[in-house]
């Protein structure tokens, strides 16, 4: 999917066959999954596509899974967009919005690809369109420990007490359902962490369709959203939203 000129170097289409591929692709969404668990000799390669600040950020990283996994993360989001700009990869440039959220510089000019990215475990999804407003959230899928306290704590009543209401077996599921749905909205929205989790409600049941069931007029004015639930991978749930 991605072949990048290195010089010497070359990130091969082959190298990314076997972890980049499509999770969703619709008249307004495209969101690819890579895996981030690439070979040493392709994260070396990757290495090379990101800024400086971004290889100075993964120099950071205490482990060298945590590094590889950003070093392949972001130099793959450079790599699809480059794709949508046409463009080489090191030249996209970003700049962030004051809750945080990373967009195209104004050097790309009347560009209008919005992007999200999100990650957990060994994959990374990136959700890509134009003009709309996009969020994606995915988990690794796991046990959620005391999952009813953290509902009551993170969630609004009645999706606490939705969760609550499911059998026990089910509610970690559940918690991530909702959890990752309401995450996609957010990071839509581009409010960071100045939204309240309670200030809007979607479904809980990971079995339900996924919807925003409420929204304060506070953090949004009535705009039209969707939002869908994705199996991306085996063993992970995730979930986009988008205006």
């Amino acid at each position: 999917m991605i072949a990048a000129d290195l010089g010497h170097d070359t990130v091969r289409q082959g190298d990314w066959d076997s972890r980049a591929f499509c999770v969703l692709k619709n008249s307004v969404v495209d969101i690819v999954g890579v895996r981030l668990d690439a070979p040493a000799e392709v994260s070396a390669a990757l290495w090379r596509l990101l800024s400086r600040d971004e290889q100075e950020r993964a120099e950071k990283f205490r482990y060298a899974e945590h590094r590889q996994h950003y070093i392949v993360a972001h130099a793959s989001l450079r790599g699809l967009l480059a794709e949508r700009l046409h463009i080489a990869p090191r030249a996209v440039e970003f700049v962030e919005t004051k809750y945080g959220k990373p967009r195209l510089a104004s050097v790309h000019g009347a560009a209008n690809v919005e992007f999200n990215l999100s990650h957990s475990g060994t994959l990374a999804l990136f959700a890509f369109t134009n003009r709309h407003a996009i969020g994606v959230d995915v988990e690794l899928i796991r046990q959620v420990p005391a999952v009813d306290d953290l509902a009551e704590q993170f969630f609004s009543a009645s999706e606490a007490a939705s969760l609550k209401a499911l059998p026990v077996e089910r509610r970690s599921l559940a918690f991530l359902a909702c959890w990752t749905r309401k995450e996609a909205f957010i990071k839509a929205l581009g409010l960071g962490l100045s939204c309240p989790l309670d200030a809007f409600e979607v479904t809980v049941d990971p079995d339900a369709p996924a919807r925003i069931i409420r929204i304060e007029e506070r953090i949004d004015g009535g705009a039209n959203w969707a939002i869908e639930a994705l199996t991306p991978y085996p063993g992970y749930i995730a979930a986009v939203a988008y205006r």
